[in-house]
Order: C-alpha cells, then structure tokens, then sequence
C-alpha cells in the first residue's frame, strides 16, 4: 500500500515536473507491476488538463493522452488475463 502511494506522488511529480516520455514509461511500469492501476486513466486526464493542444496532425483533438492511458490499461487488463503469472 505505501509502495502504490509512493508511485502515485512519483508519476505526479513527474507530470508536472518531468519529461512526458518518462512519466508515460513510469506509468506503463506501475501498470503491469499493480494489478488494477486505475490511476493511469487519472493520470491522462491531469495531463491533458494541463498540458493539452489542439494538434493539426490528430484533426485538433484535444484529449490525446487520456485516450492513449484509456487504450493502455484496457490492453494491459487484456494481456494480463492471458499471462500465467497474474493469476
């Protein structure tokens, strides 16, 4: 339990503080390391809160990261239901 608090106050800091590549990394670690990391989806929508821009590139769609954190931690409840060492 303090070692879940303690990954959430590191990928907070890291939001507002790191680079977005690294907290992105550090948030896909937590979310095979926990069982259930429902935090990731927060940690999108805090991202984009914040950080969010209208990109030509995506048809100026603002919710870029909470979208790519939704997609993640779907994919990672999918493959962790196939692998034997989550059960």
């Amino acid at each position: 339990m303090i070692f879940r608090i303690t990954a959430f106050i590191i990928v907070f800091l890291l939001i507002i503080y790191g680079y977005w590549w690294l907290t992105w990394l550090l948030a896909i670690i937590f979310l095979f390391y926990f069982p259930s990391y429902y935090e990731i989806i927060l940690w999108g929508i805090i991202y984009d809160s914040i950080y969010s821009l209208e990109i030509p590139m995506f048809y100026d769609f603002k919710y870029i990261f909470t979208v790519f954190s939704i997609i993640t931690f779907l994919l990672s409840h999918y493959v962790q239901k196939r692998l034997s060492i989550y059960d």
